[in-house]
């Protein structure tokens, strides 16, 4: 049996748009198992428990690249702490599963360089596969068929606190909400605070953190599509965390914050005003997708 486990992600992070994302402490267990014939998925909806799953999906890619005859498999899937179109790399988590699970299947003949390759290709970007597969925050882009990423470590003093509204948000809806042209000022203005907010979080620059958050090319467009944002914005700014931010396409969003008791208090105060949410205070994961356990027989 080879065990896979992946974090989640949040992507952007604020300014970092489409090219910038942090592995987090919440956690996806994928287990593949050799039978005897044919194919067997469990522990996810039904609709999605044959060929046309997304770690199967996945895992297939390699055996056909490596042109190695599919293996008859029991998918099982645990993977319920990241919610679907949330904002936290569900699919992302699913693709790198799938290609890491059958890499160990095939006998570890890719790097974590082609990996990226292959799950930027099944995702059709790489922000939230590329700290999926190497922890820490990873900022990346494509040029050609080729991906490009330089992966850092977030300060352990910072902390995240992850509020998943119980209510999706849909990737497609995130995107077509954004404009088709943006003032070079923006874009400026996104920039230079991208660049900051890596060197920040990697050199525990808790101000730069603060000041450097922000962004002018998706969240305010995407806000609108949060009917919760203005409120929970609200009681950040009360609990006085260091900044927040929407969580990939959303709907999670996520604070950051230097001090425990600060998130701590931030989560109680959710959880009391939105019961149906999930609330979950966090590190950045640091060690990206493991293949946890190899047993044979």
């Amino acid at each position: 049996m080879i065990e896979v486990k992946v974090p989640a992600t949040s992507a952007n992070v604020g300014p970092g748009f489409d090219c910038m994302g942090i592995a987090m402490s919440i956690y996806g267990v994928y287990r593949f198992s050799v039978i005897d014939e044919g194919l067997i998925v469990s522990g996810c909806p039904k609709e999605w428990q044959n060929e046309q799953n997304l770690v199967y999906q996945s895992c297939k890619r390699v055996f056909d690249d490596l042109q190695i005859p599919m293996l008859p498999l029991h998918i099982d899937i645990q993977a319920d702490a990241i919610p679907f179109a949330r904002g936290l790399g569900s699919s992302a988590a699913c693709i790198v599963a799938g290609v890491m699970g059958a890499n160990a299947l095939c006998g570890y003949r890719l790097s974590k360089a082609e990996m990226l390759t292959i799950c930027s290709e099944l995702e059709g970007h790489p922000d939230n596969v590329a700290p999926a597969i190497y922890g820490g925050l990873t900022i990346s882009f494509q040029e050609g068929n080729k991906v490009l990423m330089t992966p850092c470590q977030v300060d352990k003093k910072f902390k995240f606190c992850a509020m998943i509204p119980d209510y999706p948000v849909l990737t497609e809806a995130a995107r077509s909400v954004l404009p088709d042209s943006l003032p070079i000022s923006d874009a400026v203005y996104n920039i230079g605070r991208s660049a900051s907010l890596a060197l920040a979080l990697s050199s525990g620059n808790s101000e730069m953190v603060a000041h450097a958050c922000s962004d002018r090319l998706h969240q305010p467009y995407r806000k609108k599509l949060i009917v919760d944002y203005e409120m929970v914005g609200e009681l950040c700014k009360q609990h006085g965390v260091l900044t927040w931010y929407i969580s990939g396409s959303g709907s999670t969003m996520m604070a950051i914050s230097d001090n425990d008791n600060v998130l701590a208090s931030l989560k109680q105060d959710v959880c009391d005003r939105f019961p149906g949410w999930q609330v979950h205070c966090v590190a950045a994961d640091e060690n990206g997708a493991q293949v946890l356990e190899t047993c044979h027989g």
